[in-house]
């Protein structure tokens, strides 16, 4: 039976209490939130996302999502958000494991890509990681 270790998240906007982040373009980036969690023997982690995208413009550029551990790039996705005045939320889910017992600290970070205007990160923005063993 597997066993809880440990429990992180980041929060910074709920729906109802919406945030603005702009997009940076490659090779910047923005970083969407940030945690660290404890990983025990054999354990894994369960990291999910889900990301509020705002687009006003009838070109949008594509969006690079990327997990990041300890500095390390361990998952990436591409979204291509809606074009016209739409709202969307993307969500990520991603299983962390082969990796040593310790502490380790995991970051969401998001990329503009092409020549169309990024689109604007709204909320909800929630990033989460459950260890377990």
């Amino acid at each position: 039976m597997a066993a809880i270790v440990d429990f992180g998240k980041s929060v910074p906007s709920s729906f109802s209490q919406s945030a603005s982040f702009p997009v940076r373009r490659l090779p910047n980036s923005t970083i969407l939130g940030q945690f660290g969690v404890s990983v025990g023997t054999n354990g894994l982690v369960l990291l999910d996302a889900t990301v509020g995208l705002y687009n006003n413009t009838p070109n949008a550029s594509d969006l690079i999502f990327t997990i990041v551990r300890n500095a390390v790039q361990i998952f990436t996705a591409r979204s291509s958000p809606r074009s016209g005045n739409s709202y969307e939320a993307i969500r990520l889910s991603f299983t962390d494991s082969g990796i040593p017992s310790g502490y380790y600290g995991y970051a969401l970070v998001v990329s503009a890509t092409g020549t169309g205007s990024p689109p604007v990160i709204i909320g909800p923005l929630v990033f989460s990681g459950l260890s377990v063993s």
